[in-house]
């Protein structure tokens, strides 16, 4: 019984580390300094731009884009629009979304520039996405980095000039296929400056933000990025596993195509109350406003850090990273691993070595005891995906957006569901192993 008080004892404490590590910091507000972020002043533009759905081509999202002309201006950004078509695949889903119009309907981003001393040389991006999908108002994807960006941008000329130039971009037609970045890439002057990107996006309404996707030969850029982080609250929240599940995940942000074409950058996203994921009930009052002050932070600071370096960061070697618990950063180079893992089989080794000599391990117990977790993982794999087929509403991968969407709805209780039944399993197993039938039964 002392074995599993102190087993329960280590997982709430596991637990409350895990929260902790997962709190947003509290919103700054609008009191805060010029040269400090406040999501509360960032809010003033989330609930304007997010009154209502503004999909690429509606008349709201006409509105959406005429105030965020006026606060360029406002900023000194000297804003231009740039049109150009739709992609035939685009127009197909626009058009199921309900437009009667959408092959006569036209792309047009929202183009920037806070000047730096440096006019000729290698720019930042800094952008996010302006449209919507149909039938959600978008307070997290994407009105909050469009309205990070703004306050991000005050901030910056609060602290007075920089060395490079800071490029504002906010794309359209984003959730359609990416069509406004790749028109920006494609045919804009100022896409051949560009020498690194801070991309803001959301999957969700709510979460502490974190850095999922770099570019090619990323050591240097993650350096620098966590460099930058040092200013913010929690530091650098990232890891190269995050990022290698995303390389190989289907779908893809503006930051995806500038990747694919050897651009360096970072991509920023928060993806906590995973139901508010393109539905009606992503509002400004639903919104997270801790997320909101993450996120602007992490986006104010990386583009600050860049644009006031001496030189922006160039591809060279990948590099392993996490960090821990938002405590601690690390950063290695992949061969490093290598000596990790061999490491770990000398001590193995060694462990078996001294046991068997004292005779406390035998290699018919290590099998047992190999089997036990086989038999648990096993079981967990399977208990899992029992609860993966009753959270529905397919079996196998969603062959559409409204599945996907309605998966995500469900996900607060696939997780739940989930993580009962493998405490269930851990608990069965360890009552069988101990003969306790009440443990068993209970469990």
């Amino acid at each position: 019984m002392n074995r599993i008080v102190l087993l329960v004892a280590a997982l709430g404490l596991a637990l409350a580390v895990a929260v902790a590590a997962s709190h947003t910091p509290d919103p700054a507000p609008d009191t805060a300094p010029d040269t400090a972020f406040s999501a509360a002043r960032a809010m003033v533009d989330i609930e304007e731009i997010a009154q209502a759905p503004h999909p690429t081509g509606s008349e709201e999202n006409g509105r959406v884009r005429a105030y965020l002309t006026g606060r360029m201006a406002e900023l000194g950004l000297n804003p231009s629009e740039q049109a150009g078509a739709l992609s035939e695949r685009s127009v197909e889903r626009l058009a199921r979304w309900g437009d009667e119009q959408a092959a006569e309907r036209q792309i047009t981003n929202l183009i920037g520039v806070l000047p730096g001393r440096d006019r000729d040389g290698p720019a930042v991006l800094l952008m996010a996405h302006h449209d919507t999908v149909w039938d959600s108002p978008g307070a997290a994807d994407d009105s909050t980095g469009v309205a990070a960006i703004l306050e991000a941008v005050r901030a910056i000329q609060a602290r007075g000039p920089a060395e490079r130039d800071l490029i504002v971009l906010f794309t359209d037609a984003e959730e359609l296929g990416l069509d406004g970045m790749r028109l920006f890439l494609d045919e804009h002057p100022l896409a051949q400056r560009v020498g690194m990107v801070v991309n803001l996006e959301a999957r969700g309404g709510g979460g502490r933000a974190s850095m999922f996707e770099t570019g090619p030969g990323n050591a240097q850029t993650v350096r620098a990025f966590t460099r930058a982080m040092d200013r913010v609250e929690g530091g650098a929240n990232s890891n190269s596993l995050a990022v290698l599940v995303y390389e190989n995940m289907p779908n893809g942000t503006d930051y995806t195509l500038a990747r694919e074409r050897g651009i360096a950058g970072v991509n920023l996203a928060f993806i906590g109350r995973a139901h508010q994921y393109h539905d009606p009930a992503s509002t400004p009052e639903a919104l997270d406003r801790g997320s909101v002050q993450h996120i602007g932070e992490k986006a104010l600071e990386a583009a600050d850090h860049f644009i006031r370096a001496d030189a922006l960061p160039a591809a060279t070697n990948n590099a392993v990273y996490s960090d821990l618990l938002g405590l601690v950063f690390i950063q290695y180079a992949p061969w490093v691993g290598w000596l990790v893992l061999a490491a770990a089989a000398g001590l193995l080794i060694v462990a078996v070595w001294r046991g068997r000599k004292v005779g406390a391990v035998t290699f018919a117990g290590m099998g047992l005891g190999a089997l036990g977790g086989l038999w648990l993982a096993i079981s967990g794999v399977v208990l899992a995906t029992a609860m993966r087929g009753l959270a529905g509403p397919s079996m196998s991968r969603a062959g559409s957006p409204e599945l996907y969407y309605a998966m995500l709805r469900r996900l607060p209780w696939l997780e739940a569901g989930v993580v009962l039944s493998l405490l269930a399993a851990a608990l069965i197993l360890f009552g069988s192993a101990q003969g306790r039938r009440r443990l068993v039964a209970g469990a």
